[in-house]
């Protein structure tokens, strides 16, 4: 990977933003702050904007209150002034949203490091290798790169967050040896590995609960049980006291049926309606999620949509799954 241009263009900037996709998972969120505190140690002005809230499952990467929410009134201005965006985690530029439109609209330079596949000519600069498990991972390269030894307990926390949440605590087949060094450095830096992974995994509230018994409830099966999915509506949200956020990892669940190889989750938002997929490894289904404009992993991909209902969604999501069945 060529750090040192990265290198090269971050000390000539004077004010850098980060961000990540719209609905944040751990990877982004831990990738920019794992960054951010890099660049404040060697004097920069940076600031993370993310279009969406961080998680609340997440929020504990963030103890200082760093990451801010993209907000019209405030960024349109502060975005005049910036020379610099790196993004982290994209898969495809547009789920930047109002971000990319303003760093197009500035004509900020900018830069993509990201270990997903890359289509686009949006960034100035693109450090993509779909080799890394996390793009985490290829933060933490960057600051070895940079003889970056003690690190935060922040940081490191955060960087370790975004390596299991993408290797699913090393479980999966992406999984490498410099997984289990970077994850040694970072128990070094004074990472507990416990405490995050009971953050992320074991706080489980009343509301998700609920918002799971009634998901599990509209849970179908098709093609002989290989396939399954459901619909999770906001009716059912505000049934259960819950939000979009809690669905966090419903779609894996959903995917441990015996039998089940592929599952799929349509959750209604606000504004628009997500999609998640995931598969066991039998069929790749990123390519599914690139049919709705979005994208991801071959196992684990989504996307955003607008000007759908769920149900016309979920006939499509359907139609092209049984091509592959």
């Amino acid at each position: 990977m060529n750090w040192n241009s990265l290198n090269k263009i971050i000390l000539s900037s004077n004010n850098i933003i980060l961000s990540t996709h719209v609905n944040p998972d751990g990877d982004g969120i831990g990738s920019e702050l794992g960054m951010y505190y890099y660049l404040k140690d060697i004097g920069k002005k940076c600031t993370i904007i993310n279009v969406s809230k961080t998680p609340i499952f997440l929020d504990f990467i963030d103890p200082e209150d760093i990451i801010e929410v993209w907000d019209d009134s405030i960024h349109l201005d502060f975005m005049k002034n910036v020379d610099l965006a790196i993004i982290f985690d994209i898969g495809d530029y547009k789920r930047l949203e109002s971000i990319y439109k303003n760093i197009e609209k500035n004509q900020i330079y900018s830069v993509s490091i990201d270990h997903h596949p890359y289509d686009a000519d949006f960034f100035d600069l693109a450090l993509v290798d779909t080799n890394y498990p996390a793009t985490g991972h290829m933060v933490w390269d960057f600051l070895q790169y940079n003889k970056c030894k003690n690190l935060n307990t922040i940081q490191a926390t955060a960087l370790y967050a975004a390596l299991i949440t993408d290797t699913g605590s090393f479980r999966y087949n992406s999984t490498n040896p410099a997984c289990h060094l970077m994850a040694s450095h970072l128990l070094e830096c004074g990472v507990n590995p416990y405490d995050v992974y009971e953050s992320i995994y074991e706080r489980r509230s009343k509301q998700q609960l609920s918002l799971l018994s009634k998901s599990i409830d509209k849970l179908n099966f098709y093609f002989n049980d290989i396939v399954c999915g459901s619909i999770i509506t906001k009716k059912m949200q505000e049934e259960s006291g819950a939000n979009s956020s809690h669905v966090e990892g419903f779609t894996d669940f959903f995917r441990s049926v015996n039998k089940v190889q592929i599952a799929f989750c349509i959750i209604e938002q606000e504004k628009n309606i997500r999609i998640n997929f995931r598969s066991r490894g039998k069929y790749v289904i990123n390519d599914v999620a690139k049919k709705f404009g979005g994208g991801g992993h071959k196992l684990a991909a989504g996307a955003t949509i607008t000007g759908k209902s769920s149900t016309k969604i979920k006939d499509e999501i359907l139609k092209y799954l049984k091509r592959k069945i």
